[in-house]
């Protein structure tokens, strides 16, 4: 208890210089990261089974299936999940029924959008896309529902519950899919695999959650048409974080798509391990921003920020080569691309300032934001891929999180 409250004393002292609740930034940080540790062994775990025990090119048919099924999902209204943590946020536990409502209501179209694709295949003879894109049209419907729990506990800051849930959920659903990886190294089995794996695992945390929820509590009303603008906003960054697969692998194949995906998972994986947006959102949802000095504070941080970003991506470009040599040799080729698109890391603090933007609930910001970066993106991924393949992607994303980071600076100096 001693040692407990000298490191109390200690996070209070630190707060006088950063002007920031460092115990509740200790606390979430330790469980944030707890979840994201594990989430990122999970990820590390897959791509070194997939690294070993499959040929380049069915994990380059898987990870296209993936990145399909990712960009239908938008049908599902992934803006929700948002929603939901600003609704939970302030207290409207109960808003949680209804996005699960609407969520299965849109399952419908989601469904009959995989089912046209699995026919589409079938009659050219690829027997193999046709059936893995119809195990995932019926199971990434219950998938969307039950990961809402993830966004109720962020609402209520309860990140400790949030994230061991989610450290065993996707162990669980890795476990799964490593399994038949080894043993049934197809396609279609390693895609039935990945989406039983992660339907079964999220379905036991979210019959957990929901028994936790209060019925008493108010619905946010608005939570639902601000969910849907949320999924519109979110529609060009969704298809830009998974067109990329799909160009490169109509223009280079299987093969390419391999070697791009392992150079950018591993940036992605690590970037999912820094908690800053995440742990402020709840925070600033209490806030208003039109206050200066919470405005000032809230800049103040993001300047901060840098003197930990910056020296992490010198660090990652560094330690890349021996990674890859150690954990994925037979993805030396990778190398070079996942540095270049470490350089992303360094503009991880303009995403806080996203984040306040979000918090604020600027609908018109948050279109611009989210339209015009991943919508400029995708044009070039369609201009540079033909061209440059596996760089043509890099120069995109790179490019893009430039524009991205000077808008998100922008709209938040108009606040």
């Amino acid at each position: 208890m001693e040692l407990k409250g000298k490191i109390y004393q200690f996070l209070r002292w630190i707060q006088n210089y950063t002007k920031t609740d460092m115990v509740y930034v200790a606390e979430s940080s330790f469980w944030w990261l707890f979840g994201r540790i594990f989430s990122f062994l999970a990820s590390f775990l897959i791509l070194m089974t997939f690294a070993h025990f499959a040929p380049k090119e069915v994990y380059g048919a898987y990870q296209y299936i993936i990145s399909m099924s990712a960009m239908l999902g938008l049908i599902l209204l992934p803006g929700l999940d948002t929603a939901l943590i600003r609704s939970v946020a302030k207290n409207k536990e109960k808003t949680f029924f209804v996005c699960e409502k609407e969520k299965l209501k849109f399952g419908i179209f989601s469904f009959f959008a995989f089912l046209a694709i699995s026919v589409w295949y079938f009659f050219k003879k690829n027997f193999e896309l046709a059936l893995s894109f119809f195990i995932a049209g019926i199971f990434l419907i219950p998938l969307s529902i039950f990961s809402l729990y993830l966004a109720f506990w962020q609402g209520k800051k309860r990140f400790d519950l949030q994230n061991i849930y989610f450290a065993f959920h996707n162990f669980l659903a890795a476990s799964i899919l490593i399994f038949f990886i080894i043993f049934k190294p197809k396609v279609v089995f390693i895609v039935f695999g990945y989406f039983f794996g992660f339907a079964f695992s999220t379905f036991l945390f979210w019959f957990l959650t929901r028994k936790k929820i209060d019925p008493k509590t108010k619905e946010d009303r608005e939570a639902i048409s601000f969910g849907k603008h949320l999924t519109i906003m979110a529609i060009p960054g969704s298809i830009s974080a998974q067109v990329d697969n799909v160009i490169l692998w109509q223009f280079g194949g299987g093969l390419q798509v391999a070697i791009y995906a392992y150079a950018l998972r591993v940036v992605e994986r690590i970037s999912e391990l820094i908690p800053f947006s995440a742990l402020a959102l709840p925070k600033m949802a209490e806030k208003s921003l039109k206050r200066k000095e919470v405005k000032k504070s809230i800049f103040d941080k993001f300047l901060k920020l840098f003197l930990f970003s910056v020296p992490f991506t010198i660090l990652y470009i560094g330690i890349c080569p021996l990674f890859f040599k150690i954990f994925f040799p037979n993805y030396l080729e990778s190398v070079i691309y996942s540095q270049a698109l470490g350089l992303n890391l360094a503009f991880i603090p303009f995403s806080f300032l996203a984040t306040a933007i979000l918090a604020e609930g600027k609908k018109e910001e948050l279109y611009v934001l989210n339209f015009f970066p991943q919508i400029f993106k995708i044009f070039l991924f369609f201009l540079l891929i033909p061209i440059f393949g596996i760089w043509g992607g890099v120069f995109s994303i790179l490019i893009s999180q430039i524009l991205f980071s000077a808008l998100s600076f922008y709209f938040f100096q108009k606040i």
